[in-house]
């Protein structure tokens, strides 16, 4: 599978362009992931799922996200949305797959109104959300709503709102979604709070480790994953660069400079050491899950604390190479702007935000009760 994603690099860079200005991914890469078998895989094998877990889509998505941002993005979110419907009931997920292995699907997490009313066996919901990455392709939608609880809502009772102008992360189309009136049934109620204790029903009906992991501590590492992989993205394309680009007054080599040569390898350095610390904590949680230990407070707070500090890292390293590029670093077809833009931009969610993370691991450490139930 990672070999795929790596042969997919250079087809994702050629469509970059276009992925930014069309605001959505092309339908030929959502059909190169289909074939790819990247949408399965970490689906449940009972629904067509291939017997690998969310640590094959982190390092899909680092290698995918060498060649386009946006489409990492969702070449990371599409095959966890997948998982995460293992997390519903079984009938939820008959009905999710009723018509197609190959489903691909959206979240929205940040609810901006919603109403919610009693009904017969289950609520009717109206309302809107935004941030819904990759909404255009998706025949389903799972709705964060109070409880907190998520919906899962079909497509003929959601449509979208094209508000998605941005600066960075263009391609991913992660646009408002509007609920007028859907009824849905208690069986496609997810419990957040079975999530955060790893105890839904994906526990019982598929067993795999991260079915019984508390996903709010790893759940944002396929946020990081596609920007570790832009980052790197932006030092091969710097690399690349160096090697051909004369400075235009002095006529030197631009590969030849050694500040240029201490910034590549500061970058790089930063990319390698975010990339070994997901590997070192994924493998944490899965022997965890495996051998049934519980991880610790401590533990939690300071994967969650790694995963926000990688932003940090993956900003500075783009950064550093992106202000010594030169004016032909900053043309639209640049691969290094594009991938500057794209990692700023995927560290603005919420819950990457350092600050928060930062603060509760060392409360944590000095002895203070965590100010956060997102660990």
């Amino acid at each position: 599978m990672i070999r795929h994603a790596r042969e997919l690099v250079p087809v994702l860079a050629a469509r970059a362009e276009k992925c930014e200005q069309s605001r959505f991914i092309p339908d030929e890469t959502v059909e190169d992931f289909i074939r790819s078998g990247i949408i399965r895989i970490s689906q449940p094998v009972a629904y067509g799922g291939l017997h690998l877990d969310i640590d094959t889509v982190l390092e899909v998505a680092m290698e995918l996200g060498r060649g386009c941002g946006s489409s990492a993005w969702l070449g990371s979110f599409w095959p966890l949305h997948n998982w995460m419907v293992g997390m519903w009931s079984k009938q939820a997920q008959d009905e999710y797959w009723a018509d197609s292995r190959d489903v691909v699907s959206s979240t929205a997490w940040n609810m901006l109104t919603s109403k919610i009313e009693p009904a017969s066996e289950g609520i009717r919901l109206s309302g809107h959300w935004d941030f819904s990455s990759g909404i255009d392709h998706a025949s389903w939608v799972m709705l964060f709503i109070p409880g907190p609880r998520m919906a899962l809502v079909p497509k003929k009772d959601f449509r979208i709102v094209d508000n998605w102008h941005v600066t960075g992360l263009s391609g991913t189309g992660s646009k408002e979604v509007y609920v007028e009136s859907s009824f849905v049934p208690n069986h496609r109620i997810l419990q957040m709070e079975d999530a955060a204790a790893g105890h839904t029903a994906g526990r019982e009906l598929h067993g795999t480790p991260f079915y019984k992991m508390p996903i709010y501590t790893w759940l944002t590492y396929t946020l990081v994953a596609p920007a570790i992989g832009m980052a790197q993205g932006a030092i091969d394309s710097f690399e690349e660069l160096m090697r051909v680009r004369v400075e235009g007054i002095s006529g030197g080599r631009a590969g030849q400079r050694q500040s240029n040569h201490l910034r590549l390898a500061e970058s790089s350095a930063e990319i390698d050491a975010v990339r070994l610390t997901l590997r070192h904590n994924i493998k944490l949680l899965i022997d965890s899950a495996n051998s049934g230990y519980e991880l610790s407070t401590g533990e939690r707070l300071r994967i969650r604390r790694d995963i926000t500090f990688a932003g940090k890292l993956c900003h500075r390293a783009t950064q550093r190479l992106f202000e010594t590029g030169g004016a032909h670093a900053i043309l639209r077809s640049a691969p290094l702007q594009r991938f500057t833009r794209d990692v700023d931009a995927a560290f603005h969610s919420g819950v990457l935000n350092w600050d928060p993370n930062g603060e509760a691991y060392g409360r944590f450490r000095l002895g203070l009760a965590p100010n956060t139930f997102f660990f």
